[in-house]
This record gives structure tokens, sequence and C-alpha cells, in this order.
């Protein structure tokens, strides 16, 4: 605040000690602290009922809303700018009927369409497709395939004996 260093504290102690004398000198301190305190509690409370009686926090509010709605302004202009430069684009593009995209000789040799392949190429038979509505055909007894499936598993099952009749 000051901007007083060690040094210049030194010399006022010493002045102080040659003044004032050992034996008053705490006396005189405490006294200058005590002096001083008040003058610095007297200036904060003038100061608080001075920007209490102005309303300098209804002022400070002000300014800091005036400054959000500027930016927001700022943003919003800048958005508006951004919106139109993007129509202004949209209307110098040139709109064709769909055209088919050109491809070179090679990547049309390369193309093979989903419509060459026959749906039952396409089939996992590990996984059908129609799975995801129903299931699996052994555990959903509502599942078109069940009949197909059960049939499968009782000519497994009487395979099975006959297999290991043949083996013994």
């Amino acid at each position: 605040m000051f901007d007083i260093g060690f040094f210049e504290l030194l010399m006022v102690a010493i002045v102080g000690l040659l003044v004032v004398g050992p034996e008053r000198l705490p006396d005189a301190v405490r006294t200058t602290a005590r002096w001083w305190s008040g003058v610095r509690r007297m200036l904060h409370n003038a100061r608080a009922e001075l920007e209490r009686e102005v309303g300098a926090d209804d002022i400070r509010r002000e300014l800091h809303n005036e400054r959000i709605m500027r930016e927001l302004q700022e943003s919003r202009r800048e958005m508006e700018k951004a919106f139109n430069t993007v129509d202004a684009e949209r209307e110098n593009v040139p709109t064709e009927p769909h055209a088919e995209p050109t491809h070179s000789k090679a990547e049309k040799e390369d193309y093979l369409s989903e419509q060459d392949e026959s749906a039952t190429e396409l089939q996992d038979p590990e996984y059908p497709e129609h799975w995801h509505d129903y299931g699996d055909p052994e555990l959903n007894s509502h599942h078109p395939d069940r009949a197909a499936h059960a049939e499968k598993a009782s000519t497994a099952a009487q395979k099975k004996p006959q297999e290991k009749d043949k083996q013994s």
C-alpha cells in the first residue's frame, strides 16, 4: 500500500526509539495502531454507506446485464449473417435432376448390385433375418418355422440311436 520496505521500517523504529524513548515506545505503538485501525474502519464505513446510497450494486448489476445483452446481440447478428451466407450459397447451387454418378469402366466392372444377388444367397443359415421378429424357433412356440425345426430335431433324435446300434 505505502510501498515501505524493511529498511524504512527499521529507520522509523530507530527514530521512534530515540524520540519517544524505550519505556514509552510500546504505549506509543499501541496508540498509533489503535488510531490507524479507527481511521481504516471509518473509511470503510463511509465507503459502504456511500455505495448503499448511490446504489453501486444496482449500477454494477445493470452494467453487467447491459454487457451480456450486447454480447447476445452480437452473437445473434453473427448467427444471422452465417445463416444468410448459407442460404445464399444454397440458392447458388444449381439443381439438376438425379443424375447417375459417373464411374470409370473399371469401377463399373467391379460393381455388383444387390439386385443381382438372390435372396437365398444373402441369408445366413445361422442367423436368419426373421429371428429378430419371433426369436429362436426352438424356444418360441409361436414361431412360423417351429414345425420345421421340430421335424428336424425329431429326425436327428431318431438317427442318433440308429448310429449307436451300428457302432456297437
